[in-house]
């Protein structure tokens, strides 16, 4: 069965889904309740690269896979994540909406180039890969840290970005850690980019360095608490008037190449579970 709206409420959600065996849905929380009240469930194949909004770990106790879509759109992301240092580190934004008001002011609008610049990945999986390869395409000189690096790396690699650019997963032990003291760590001329996920960062501590200029700018596709559809919170609207922010709502993975690789990427799940060979499993 396919459902093309969005259940709103938990009953909901388990009058559509009670008597599957696999269910795909995406941004729609799987809690243990939910997992419960599916007896016959043996799969959830996400088609997303995150999984955050699932209780994988409780999925696992039951014996079903939680299975994601992890290369489709690894390139749009990349490519997002580039267009949005770019426009924050040449005020692109603000250029635009000064010559649309009638203002011709070239000579206020001092950027920088990215050319010898120091990029930090935070996380180093497919998307921040592909970031690596377009910036080191642009002369930047690129380090990463990921999940088997320790504090003290991360900090090291803070402490000497010029751009830290945000790319790993949301978990227990992403959660918030791009804190205040962190933010702290990072140069005044320093660029912030992110395109994983909002909650990864202080979302108020941000907010504050950048009000107060303690860093250069941020360039953000990602926010905390953003809606699924509708309007975005007034901390999610402060933070994007900000001068020295260029922020999107989460489109990072919305071109027209995605979609088509999206939908491979699930057929091929789908026929891997059929054939009891599921893949991409992460619980």
């Amino acid at each position: 069965m396919v459902f093309e709206d969005v259940p709103k409420t938990e009953k909901e959600i388990i009058a559509r889904i009670k008597d599957a065996e696999v269910i795909t849905a995406n941004y729609i929380d799987i809690t243990s309740t939910i997992i419960d009240s599916c007896p016959h469930l043996k799969y959830i194949v996400v088609p997303a690269v995150g999984y955050e909004w699932i209780d994988f770990r409780y999925a696992a106790t039951k014996g079903i896979k939680v299975i994601n879509s992890p290369t489709h759109n690894s390139l749009a992301v990349a490519e997002h994540a580039i267009a949005l240092l770019f426009s924050a580190a040449r005020n692109i934004y603000p250029a635009q909406s000064s010559l649309q008001a009638g203002r011709w002011q070239s000579r206020d609008f001092r950027g920088i180039e990215l050319h010898g610049k120091k990029l930090g990945l935070v996380g180093y999986g497919n998307i921040s890969k592909s970031i690596e390869a377009i910036a080191k395409g642009l002369g930047m000189d690129c380090s990463y840290v990921n999940s088997t690096s320790t504090s003290d790396e991360l900090d090291d690699l803070l402490k000497n970005s010029d751009v830290m650019v945000i790319c790993a997963s949301l978990n227990d032990a992403t959660r918030g850690l791009i804190d205040a003291r962190r933010l702290s760590l990072l140069k005044p001329t320093a660029y912030v980019v992110n395109v994983a996920r909002g909650a990864i960062v202080d979302q108020g501590a941000l907010l504050d360095a950048l009000q107060n200029r303690r860093i250069a700018g941020a360039a953000l596709d990602v926010f905390t608490d953003e809606p699924l559809v509708g309007e975005p919170n007034d901390k999610i609207v402060e933070l994007s008037k900000l001068p020295n922010v260029v922020a999107t709502p989460h489109i990072g993975y919305n071109t027209e190449e995605t979609t088509f690789r999206l939908g491979e990427e699930i057929y091929a799940n789908l026929v891997a579970c059929r054939d009891n060979r599921p893949q991409n499993i992460v619980n």
